[in-house]
């Protein structure tokens, strides 16, 4: 079974819990997100260097 990890707090992200995924703007890497991160507004960096909110 595929694991999906928040790039913001690097946990990993139970695949029955709500989470964003999408592609860096940068490089086009998947970026997955888990619903606290999203809602607190929590950074994320890309490992090209790319830095969101």
């Amino acid at each position: 079974m595929k694991k999906v990890e928040c790039k913001s707090c690097k946990q990993e992200i139970p695949l029955i819990e709500p989470y964003v995924q999408f592609t860096c703007p940068e490089c086009d890497e998947i970026i997955a997100r888990c619903e606290k991160c999203r809602t607190f507004g929590h950074t994320y960096v890309c490992d090209c260097g790319f830095e969101g909110p």
